[in-house]
């Protein structure tokens, strides 16, 4: 149980590092190539909803063994 605990506070700190990450990367992207707040919202959710979709299926294969193969 302990070992879940300490994995699941790792992978919010992943979590928390790569939502910091694609925050710096869509301010980069808004200054230097100025795309429009609607493109950016959506490069936002989607770099969001892979790194969210990584980590799930990361955590889904450790506490049960079973890789997910779509």
């Amino acid at each position: 149980m302990a070992n879940q605990n300490i994995m699941v506070n790792n992978l919010s700190i992943v979590r928390n590092i790569a939502y910091k990450r694609i925050k710096d990367m869509s301010k980069d992207v808004k200054e230097i190539v100025q795309v429009e707040d609607d493109l950016l919202k959506r490069i936002d959710i989607n770099m969001k909803n892979a790194i969210n979709k990584i980590i799930n299926d990361y955590k889904c294969e450790r506490l049960t063994g079973v890789v997910k193969i779509k």
